[in-house]
């Protein structure tokens, strides 16, 4: 006897046509939300990454101006000559989006050790409101970059 005793509804509620689609549908958002995480992460290690590379070459920089005898503050010349430039030829990174450098007039210490710390603001990018729907506050990025001038 096909069907038992429901009879041809029986058949359809044992059919699997149509299963294919179901877990289609259930599986590709996840799917598709795991890759923009992927995405997002990646991001953002690559803006952490860019951000220590900025500190890294400013830091070199204030090396060849203590060389030079540089009698200024060097925190603020390296913040405004040579910090624009290499923010423009970052790929993830914004001139606009770093914070002033500060003042360190005792820069470098007496120990023979520039310090440059740069601060990247991570507010207002693609990377920030995909955080905020994830619930993560990105905040900033500041990264710190030491040579020995002695």
């Amino acid at each position: 006897m096909r069907g038992g005793r429901f009879g041809k509804l029986g058949d359809r509620l044992r059919s699997e046509a149509g299963v294919v689609t179901v877990e289609f549908v259930i599986i590709f958002p996840a799917l598709l939300l795991m890759l923009a995480l992927i995405a997002f992460v990646s991001l953002l290690i690559a803006s952490q990454s860019e951000v220590q590379q900025v500190a890294f070459e400013l830091a070199r920089k204030g090396f060849s101006l203590v060389g030079q005898n540089y009698d200024g503050d060097i925190c603020l010349k390296l913040g405004q000559d040579y910090l624009p430039a290499l923010a423009e030829n970052s790929v993830t990174l914004s001139a606009a989006k770093f914070e002033p450098m500060a003042s360190c007039p005792g820069q470098p210490a007496a120990s023979g050790l520039l310090t440059i710390s740069v601060t990247y603001d991570l507010a207002g990018g693609g990377a920030s409101q995909f955080g905020q729907m994830l619930g993560v506050n990105l905040g900033q990025i500041t990264r710190s970059a030491s040579v020995i001038v002695r």
